[in-house]
């Protein structure tokens, strides 16, 4: 039997290798993290009190709608229409939050609210009415505010249309 004799030096850089590499991932033999938990959704900044005037969030796409109501409505500096156009969903997120100063008015949608949306909405206290705009423009109102906001009332007075009380959506909408 023949025997090879190594210096204990490279015997000791072996074994330094291997646990060097058995702390290495190799691509295909370790699955994906996986995230655990939704992120919660970013806030809608709230105005401050002196530039709230008519809190209104939602879709960009409405902004052009909102832009010409709020241009045929005069209401004065306390109660000008602000629009935070972050999107549909941002927006029925902050607006179905809850009711007062601390949350939105009136969200501008270019859907109809959903029914995970509308149970939201319910489980803060909020009613709301719904105005229609046309094909994909929608104003939901919250009910509270109509009269508890200055503005809000003559402000949807102004559209000269009636809304209507929204209840629960089914569940494909």
């Amino acid at each position: 039997m023949i025997r090879f004799s190594a210096p204990a030096g490279s015997l000791a850089l072996a074994f330094a290798a291997v646990a060097l590499l058995a702390g290495c991932q190799m691509p295909g033999t370790m699955p994906p993290p996986q995230q655990t938990a939704a992120l919660p959704p970013p806030a809608v900044p709230k105005p401050p009190p002196e530039a709230r005037g008519i809190w209104i969030v939602g879709s960009p796409a409405l902004r052009g709608t909102i832009d010409q109501a709020a241009a045929k409505y005069d209401g004065g500096p306390d109660t000008k229409p602000h629009l935070d156009a972050r999107g549909t969903a941002a927006g029925f997120r902050a607006f179905c939050a809850g009711v007062g100063l601390d949350h939105p008015d009136m969200v501008a949608s270019d859907r109809q609210i959903s029914a995970a949306e509308y149970k939201r909405c319910r489980a803060a206290g909020v009613t709301l009415t719904e105005y229609d705009f046309g094909p994909k423009r929608f104003v939901y109102v919250k009910d509270s505010h109509m009269m508890a906001v200055p503005g809000v009332n003559d402000f949807v007075t102004s559209w000269s249309q009636s809304g209507k009380p929204v209840s629960a959506p089914t569940a494909g909408s």
